[in-house]
């Protein structure tokens, strides 16, 4: 590996530095923190407002659009240290609303309730990442270690499926490994069934493929 001399500079700890969207900092009590850069909370919050402020979208849309970036953004930075209203979008959020209630149909409820859909709540615990052993590595062929450790890298109804198949695909039986993501597949279709035995994790190229099989052709 070249390092770049135009990209890279030494700084100590405890000034802090980013890497790949987080700050990292080691503050003066010797414990270490980590939260959202500064650069990538600015992409971020520039993002929801082009939707918030969008006029060819109402309410509804503008919902439906919001809620997977903000699914995303917190769930990337789970790990972090995400308290205070900045990082809790307790402004944005506040701002959203009355962009949404500015529409005649919606009343103060229904408008509650779009924000709701809009900014889902995604648990965080700072520095809860689960640590690699000391002597494994991606490529020492131990199936069984990476799946299971992919299963603690998602949330909710993912990893409880994962954990029931033995950290295998639903689909085509093999291993989960950190090589490829694992999607949630509703099994009846419906994906306003929630219940457990309609649930399967399974690779996204298998997702894909029974999505693509399902498709009438003209």
């Amino acid at each position: 590996m070249k390092v770049s001399a135009k990209k890279t500079k030494v700084t100590a700890t405890t000034d802090g530095f980013d890497f790949l969207g987080w700050h990292f900092k080691v503050q003066s009590n010797g414990k270490f923190k980590c939260t959202p850069s500064v650069e990538n909370y600015k992409k971020f919050r520039q993002k929801l407002k082009n939707i918030v402020n969008c006029s060819n979208y109402g309410s509804l849309v503008k919902a439906e659009k919001l809620s997977p970036i903000v699914r995303g953004w917190r769930n990337y930075h789970k790990f972090c240290k995400m308290d205070g209203s900045r990082f809790s979008l307790w402004h944005t959020r506040n701002r959203t609303w009355f962009v949404f209630n500015k529409e005649t149909k919606l009343t103060k409820e229904s408008t509650t309730q779009l924000i709701e859909k809009a900014f889902p709540k995604i648990p965080y615990s700072e520095n809860t990442h689960v640590m690699v052993k000391g002597n494994k590595s991606p490529y020492d062929g131990d199936l069984t270690y990476w799946s299971q450790r992919n299963s603690k890298l998602y949330d909710g109804e993912t990893s409880k499926a994962l954990k029931k198949q033995n950290h295998t695909c639903g689909y085509c039986g093999l291993k989960c490994t950190t090589e490829e993501r694992v999607h949630l597949h509703h099994i009846d279709g419906n994906h306003h069934n929630w219940k457990s035995k309609n649930l399967i994790g399974i690779h996204e190229s298998c997702h894909d493929y029974i999505h693509m099989s399902k498709r009438v052709t003209p």
